[in-house]
């Protein structure tokens, strides 16, 4: 019988252990998602084209976003955060 299917709580040292695991596997991967994205990564995570985004930075309509000064007249970064934020205030219908 496995621990889940007896109801118990996982032992605390085994939880910390797979904890490990799993961190150390991610990073071994690379899958850990980066605090700031690029323009790239940012249309991607948002589903929306960089072209959309540019026009949105340009307009002042789009989600706030950083420059990074001293590369190709400022490279842009979005933090995740602030995607998640934009995306939420702009969240209608469908349900309760």
């Amino acid at each position: 019988m496995s621990i889940a299917s007896s109801g118990g709580a996982l032992p605390a040292e085994f939880a910390r252990e797979v904890a490990s695991f799993v961190l150390a596997e991610i990073q071994r991967r690379g899958i850990v998602t980066p605090e700031y994205l690029d323009s790239a990564q940012a249309s991607v995570y948002l589903g929306m084209s960089q072209d959309w985004l540019a026009k949105a930075r340009s307009d002042g309509g789009g989600p706030n976003y950083s420059k990074v000064s001293g590369s190709r007249g400022g490279a842009v970064r979005y933090k995740r955060t602030d995607l998640d934020k934009f995306m939420a205030a702009r969240r209608t219908g469908g349900g309760r």
